[in-house]
């Protein structure tokens, strides 16, 4: 897990270390809204939904039509939390995450180590260039101001949202065949954030913190730039918001 020091990888990501786990399974493919839909049908439990609500993309609890295939997103860690244990798995863990997204060898990205745009759904692949913001000011120029609210006005859900059905970019598959491990959604992943919890975690089954204040997520999403689509790239939200780049998949011990 992590990087090495000199790398492109941030603070947080470091030591690199080498880690062993236990076998476990994890989903192929990120929640749709086509399942969350039939938990929401079976349990009552409180559909998605965006802090702005007319950003909402479901209505009367089911989502609107056309995005039944897309991965859920506007939901919290505890509503992930939800849906994993009503479909018998659980979150997995950052390590198991990081493993199934790198493989043994360590790759920067699930397809390999050179970025690709074409690969994932990302703020590069809506630009068709590479989009690396250095700065909180470059985040802004292109997507308050710039060509990414352009893009999100005329291609996005509800003049938002650019995620796609899953599954859509194949060729971007991990070495285990897990797809859109980098973009389309950022998943929530188990464990609590920690910058610094590689300095001195267990280097077999690492559970995670064992507390904190905010939750951990990994992956990416359709808003990211380049380095936050790399697999060693760790990011977090409290554990009630539901973004709009956010979603998840489950896992489960292999025996």
């Amino acid at each position: 897990m992590g990087t090495p020091e000199g790398t492109d990888g941030l603070p947080d990501e470091h030591p690199e270390r080498l880690v062993y786990l236990n076998s476990f399974l994890l989903d192929r493919l990120e929640v749709t809204n086509r399942a969350y839909a039939a938990f929401v049908q079976a349990t009552g439990h409180r559909p998605p939904m965006n802090s702005n609500p007319a950003r909402t993309l479901w209505e009367n609890n089911h989502p609107i039509p056309g995005i039944e295939d897309h991965p859920v997103v506007n939901v919290s860690w505890e509503d992930a939390v939800a849906y994993c244990r009503w479909a018998g798995k659980r979150l997995p863990t950052e390590a198991e995450w990081e493993k199934a997204a790198r493989g043994t060898d360590g790759r920067r990205y699930p397809w390999g180590n050179d970025w690709d745009f074409t690969m994932a759904n990302s703020a590069s692949y809506w630009a068709k260039r590479t989009i690396d913001f250095q700065s909180g000011a470059d985040w802004d120029a292109f997507w308050i101001n710039g060509e990414g609210a352009r893009l999100s006005r005329e291609k996005g859900i509800k003049g938002e949202v650019l995620t796609m059905p899953v599954g859509s970019f194949s060729q971007g598959a991990s070495p285990y065949g897990v797809l859109d491990m980098a973009g389309n959604a950022a998943e929530w992943v188990a464990d609590w954030f920690d910058p610094n919890y590689y300095r001195g975690a267990p280097l077999t089954d690492p559970p995670g913190p064992a507390r904190g204040a905010i939750k951990a997520m990994r992956g990416g999403s359709w808003l990211k730039p380049a380095i936050s689509l790399r697999t060693s790239d760790r990011d977090w939200g409290t554990m009630e918001s539901r973004p709009s780049g956010t979603g998840f998949r489950c896992a489960k011990n292999a025996f």
